[in-house]
């Protein structure tokens, strides 16, 4: 079953380019979507020009949004916080939600 997760947290110093290729290499890796989010702007991971423009126009000290959904969430979610762990600091982990796919919902 499909679960979704994000995590707020602050970003502490600009990510290297390095830092960005291994975000993406485990974005790729992972048999999900995996979302970043920060001042009105959402980017997927797995899309690597728009995930290092996204990421160069990052400043410190500005919140980011991890965003996780597909299988096995609280592994990857996990993988991608420490891929990043002298860039950033966590300030909330939002609970793990269940999606299920065959129901539809109408906003």
């Amino acid at each position: 079953m499909k679960e979704i997760i994000s995590t707020n947290v602050i970003v502490h110093n600009k990510f290297s380019m390095k830092k960005m290729l291994e975000i993406f290499q485990a974005s790729r890796a992972f048999n999900g979507s995996t979302y970043l989010y920060s001042q009105h702007k959402a980017v997927d991971s797995s899309n690597l020009p728009k995930l290092v423009s996204f990421l160069l126009t990052v400043e410190p000290q500005t919140a980011l949004k991890i965003i996780v959904e597909g299988n096995d969430v609280q592994n990857h979610l996990e993988s991608i916080k420490s891929i990043c762990t002298s860039h950033i600091s966590v300030l909330r982990m939002n609970q793990k939600r269940f999606l299920d796919t065959t129901e539809t919902f109408q906003i």
